[in-house]
């Protein structure tokens, strides 16, 4: 049921009640009214009796009394009669009717004029008699209770009706106010239907109902904006993602392609040009293995999947990192300085890879006699003993926009030197992917001019108990 409708509902009972409570009040006044004039009848009849009798001064205080008296024999004979009346008037009775009333309990009756004819007044009646059949009939007129009862009637006509109007115009102001919030918020939800997530509905005044109910639908509707805008986020970088897979799947898939159709079609009969063919298939074949190796890498990661956990010395896994480094760029300048027995828990091959992508990527990315420097420390925080591995190289630095971009996927500042080192653009993102799957953060932070210094930031860890060996014997 609408706000309207139960307003409506409302101003009907409340009708019934004030016209319910107004017939009772009337009927209770017009009762005690009567009351009083049965009262003044039931003193009057006697004064009739006692003190009427011929002479001057014998009507004096029954100037609005009607007596009559009814003999034996059936004679009617007027007493008195009110003085305020232009005509002769009296009670519509006859004779056995006055007989039958007398006992001594008052009634109301019409009026009659002297020639018989009904008039518009009430009379009200007291009869007394004897047993030998006369009566006497004393009557007051009903004119002061009938106007009082009409004025009562009229004013409780008038104050139901201005007492109804109130309530109906502030009933209709109240629902129309508060149905208002209501409205902007049924506004709010087509706006949203029809693919709108920025709108809100306007705040009530807080601490009602409605104001409530709109914080938190507000709260409701920026938890959704939120989640849509993460699920198109999510869902534009799984399409990039993709379409970068696929690019980057194309080129080695179609040099292999290339090769084979050509060496089918009879174009690599001179040894040397199969020997360079085998050799760039195989190129590619690697490269494309490494591809898909790290795809699945990051999809397992991406998914969560449970590693490998056990102690790790990190100062151990960097030295062998960059000793492994040093190997592979004789001519580069590579420097450690390395804490001792820095412990964390974690799986030792993934945090390898992370630190060999960290140190590839500042070779790559960097030429000689730019060098490379790799720390190992323990430092604290506010969350614990932290530790962690940076990584800085002398180069030139990244622009703003690239320092930005650097973590995502494919992603290449130099595409044209990475793909000439084998480098697929995911080594940043796994090194990434494997630091949060660790609990840790990866940093970076370069400048044209003064280099770029990657941070990885592991909690720390208690070293293992010492392992004790029975002695030989």
């Amino acid at each position: 049921m609408s706000l309207r409708a139960r307003l409506l509902v409302a101003m009907t009972v409340i009708a019934v009640v004030l016209v319910a409570a107004a017939f009772a009040v009337t009927r209770a006044t017009r009762d005690n009214l009567v009351d009083r004039v049965d009262d003044e009848l039931k003193a009057s009849i006697g004064r009739v009796e006692e003190d009427l009798g011929p002479g001057p001064g014998s009507r004096r205080g029954f100037s609005e009394l009607y007596a009559e008296v009814v003999t034996r024999r059936g004679a009617r004979v007027v007493l008195l009669a009110p003085e305020n009346l232009d005509a002769p008037i009296r009670p519509d009775l006859d004779i056995d009717e006055i007989r039958a009333a007398a006992n001594d309990e008052s009634f109301t009756s019409g009026a009659i004029d002297g020639s018989g004819a009904s008039v518009s007044k009430r009379f009200r009646v007291l009869v007394a008699g004897d047993r030998s059949g006369a009566a006497l009939m004393i009557a007051l007129p009903l004119d002061q209770v009938d106007a009082s009862m009409s004025r009562l009637i009229t004013l409780e006509v008038i104050v139901t009706i201005v007492v109804l109007g109130v309530l109906a115009l502030v009933g209709w102001w109240v629902v129309r106010l508060g149905i208002r919030p209501v409205k902007q918020m049924a506004t709010a939800a087509s706006a949203i239907g029809a693919g709108d997530l920025s709108h809100r509905v306007p705040e009530a005044r807080s601490g009602t109902e409605v104001g409530d109910l709109g914080v938190a639908l507000n709260n409701m509707l920026g938890q959704i904006e939120t989640s849509f805008d993460n699920q198109r986020r999510s869902e534009e970088r799984l399409r990039q993602f993709v379409a970068d897979a696929s690019h980057e799947l194309r080129t080695p898939v179609a040099t292999v392609r290339g090769y084979a159709e050509l060496y089918r079609s009879g174009g690599l009969d001179d040894p040397s040009q199969l020997d360079e063919a085998m050799r760039r298939s195989e190129q590619e074949a690697i490269r494309m293995g490494t591809l898909v190796d790290d795809l699945l890498l990051l999809a397992r990661l991406d998914q969560g999947r449970p590693l490998m956990l056990a102690p790790v010395l990190l100062d151990e896994l960097v030295t062998d990192a960059v000793a492994d480094a040093r190997a592979r760029h004789p001519d580069r300048r590579i420097e450690l300085t390395a804490a001792r027995a820095v412990h964390v828990t974690g799986d030792e091959s993934r945090l390898g890879q992370v630190v060999a992508n960290l140190v590839s990527n500042a070779i790559v990315h960097t030429t000689a006699p730019a060098g490379v420097e790799v720390t190992v420390a323990t430092v604290a925080s506010e969350t614990g003993s932290r530790a962690t591995v940076t990584v800085r190289d002398d180069g030139p630095g990244m622009a703003p926009d690239v320092e930005a971009r650097v973590f995502e996927r494919f992603y290449r500042a130099d595409p044209m030197r990475t793909r000439h080192r084998g480098g697929s653009g995911l080594g940043l993102s796994i090194a990434e992917a494997i630091t949060v799957a660790h609990h840790g953060t990866i940093d970076v932070d370069s400048a044209h001019g003064r280099g770029t210094t990657f941070t990885v930031s592991l909690p720390s860890s208690s070293p293992p108990p010492p392992s004790h060996t029975a002695p030989a014997p």
